[in-house]
C-alpha cells in the first residue's frame, strides 16, 4: 500500500522547510540588480557544489559511475553557462570593487530545482529504496545535480570575468 500525500508531507523533516525557505529568501533577492564583490560571487556555487554532491553521495555514491556521472554534469552545466555568457550586461565598478548584476529569476528557477530534485530523489528512494541500485535512474539524477551545481559555477565565472585585467597581467 502507498502512503496517501498528507502522510509523505507529515513525515518531512523541519529542516526541509527551512532549506526551501531559504531558498526562497536567497532567490527572491536574485531577481533584484545587486551589487556583489567576488568572494560572496563563490558562495552561491560552493553551496551547490557541496549540496548537489552531497545529495548523489547519500543517494548513490560518489565513487562510481554515479560520481563521474554528477562530475560530466558539472562540466557540462559550466561550459553550457560560458557559452551563454549568461548573466550579461554585467559591470565591475572598480571604485567599490563590486561587480553589478543585473536581477533574474533565473537563479530562483536554478535553486529550486536543485532543490525539488533532492526532494524527488529522497521521496523515491525513501518509497522504493531498489532504485538506488538501478544505473540508469543513479546516472540520471547524479548528472543533473551536477548539470545545476555547474550552472552556478559557470554564472559565477561570467560574473568574475568582467573584472579588468590588472596591468601587471596585461603587461605578461
Amino acid at each position: 500500500m502507498h502512503p496517501t500525500p498528507i502522510q509523505i508531507l507529515s513525515h518531512i523533516p523541519g529542516f526541509v522547510w527551512a532549506i526551501l525557505a531559504m531558498i526562497l529568501y536567497f532567490g527572491l533577492r536574485q531577481t533584484r540588480t545587486t551589487a556583489m564583490r567576488a568572494r560572496r560571487l563563490i558562495v552561491l556555487p560552493v553551496l551547490w557544489l557541496v549540496f548537489g554532491a552531497w545529495g548523489v553521495e547519500k543517494s548513490f555514491g560518489l565513487d562510481g559511475l554515479a560520481g563521474l556521472a554528477w562530475l560530466a554534469g558539472l562540466v557540462a552545466g559550466v561550459l553550457a553557462l560560458r557559452a551563454l555568457r549568461w548573466p550579461g550586461n554585467v559591470r565591475y565598478d572598480a571604485d567599490t570593487r563590486r561587480f553589478i548584476v543585473p536581477g533574474s529569476w533565473v537563479p530562483m528557477a536554478l535553486m529550486a530545482g536543485i532543490f525539488v530534485l533532492k526532494f524527488a530523489s529522497g521521496m523515491s528512494l525513501a518509497l522504493h529504496p531498489d532504485y538506488a541500485h538501478n544505473t540508469a535512474y543513479a546516472l540520471a539524477f547524479s548528472a543533473v545535480f551536477g548539470l545545476f551545481s555547474g550552472a552556478f559555477l559557470g554564472r559565477a565565472l561570467n560574473i568574475l570575468s568582467h573584472r579588468p585585467q590588472t596591468s601587471a597581467a596585461v603587461a605578461a
